[in-house]
């Protein structure tokens, strides 16, 4: 019976078709094949913690003259399942020589907590990071935060990038945020000084940041343990070329619309959403209406010809949370692309002024 089906579809089609018919199953065949394995190798392509080639034997002391005056050292934490993590930790050696709270007076202490995109290694952005240093030490001359502050960049490599352990997956990267947070309040926070934090990322960074932004609040509300409540204020979220979702993404990367890849979204177990991140933030000012904390202020910097992120990402988010109530600004950068929107000196001054306004004392 299937013989006989089989030879009647193939005599059901005219022999000068058999070769077309022939190249579009095989086409057809590639797609399916490619669509297949994008699906199931969606971390390997998501998280591209090997370009460029031989990022993860990177060394700070590579990079160390691009940074000076600033200096960098590698710290190792625990992620809340154990794994090993890497962190780098950046700041300008003060050439006051006055001890921490001396005089019964606290010393101001601003981390900026940094949070890559999908690619490369930690050391590699290690310049651009000092860069921004290097323009708060020199904003900040002649200020009230001249000498009684100190400005320190930690950045975190997720798990499966630089030398960190493990293979990067989204639940194990928000693990590795929070417990990134909590070693940051843990570390930097002492009775002589008054800490405060900003959160930085970039492209899928500011998904990581602004979902870690949401869990490290949920931590500080009424009827936690006292130790949770002694996790440092956030004063900022900065969400530089920030992405919306994966389905935006896959349209960018397949611009095509013949193409078949941008429409697999559903079939993704990645959800990094930062729609949904700022819809968590209003969800929680909304129930904790009555405490002292509150949603910090977020700055999005987008770059105007960036070749990664759709162009109109930006401008929906800034819109989705004022229609959230949140405090939310955007600086777009002219002629910079997706990772040159701290290089630009406007860029840069507008981040830095963003820091300085929202961790100055009222």
């Amino acid at each position: 019976m299937r013989r006989q089906i089989r030879t009647l579809f193939i005599e059901s089609i005219p022999p000068i078709l058999y070769p077309p018919a022939i190249f579009v199953g095989l086409l057809l065949g590639l797609w399916t094949w490619k669509c297949f394995w994008i699906i199931v190798m969606q971390n390997k392509l998501l998280y591209l913690s090997w370009l460029p080639p031989f990022s993860r034997s990177d060394k700070i002391a590579e990079y160390e003259a691009e940074c000076k005056p600033v200096q960098w050292h590698e710290k190792q934490i625990r992620s809340l399942d154990g794994t090993k993590l890497a962190v780098c930790e950046g700041f300008i050696p003060s050439k006051d020589n006055q001890k921490p709270g001396s005089g019964g007076k606290k010393t101001r202490s601003v981390v900026i907590c940094y949070f890559q995109g999908n690619g490369g290694s930690t050391p590699l952005r290690l310049p651009l990071l000092s860069q921004v240093l290097r323009t708060i030490s020199t904003m900040s001359k002649g200020t009230s935060t001249s000498h009684d502050t100190k400005f320190t960049i930690v950045a975190l490599s997720y798990r499966g990038y630089w030398t960190s352990s493990g293979r990067a997956t989204q639940s194990g990267i928000e693990l590795d945020a929070q417990a990134f947070l909590n070693w940051v309040s843990e570390t930097y926070s002492s009775p002589e000084t008054d800490l405060q934090l900003v959160l930085w990322g970039h492209s899928l960074g500011s998904s990581v940041a602004s979902s870690a932004l949401a869990t490290y609040l949920s931590q500080r509300e009424p009827g936690r343990s006292k130790e949770d409540t002694r996790l440092a204020p956030i004063s900022g979220l900065v969400m530089e070329a920030p992405t919306s979702n994966i389905k935006d993404m896959l349209i960018s990367l397949y611009p095509q619309r013949w193409l078949p890849y941008r429409y697999l979204w559903p079939f993704s177990w990645n959800t990094w959403c930062n729609a949904t991140n700022l819809r968590r933030l209003a969800e929680w000012r909304d129930l904790n209406s009555q405490t002292a904390d509150s949603i910090p202020p977020i700055f999005i910097l987008s770059a105007e010809n960036d070749e990664v992120i759709p162009p109109y990402v930006a401008g929906q988010l800034e819109k989705r949370g004022r229609d959230l109530g949140l405090e939310i600004s955007r600086k777009e950068v002219k002629g910079a692309m997706h990772t040159e929107g701290p290089m630009k000196p406007d860029g840069r001054e507008a981040l830095v002024r963003f820091i300085f306004d929202k961790t100055s004392k009222e």
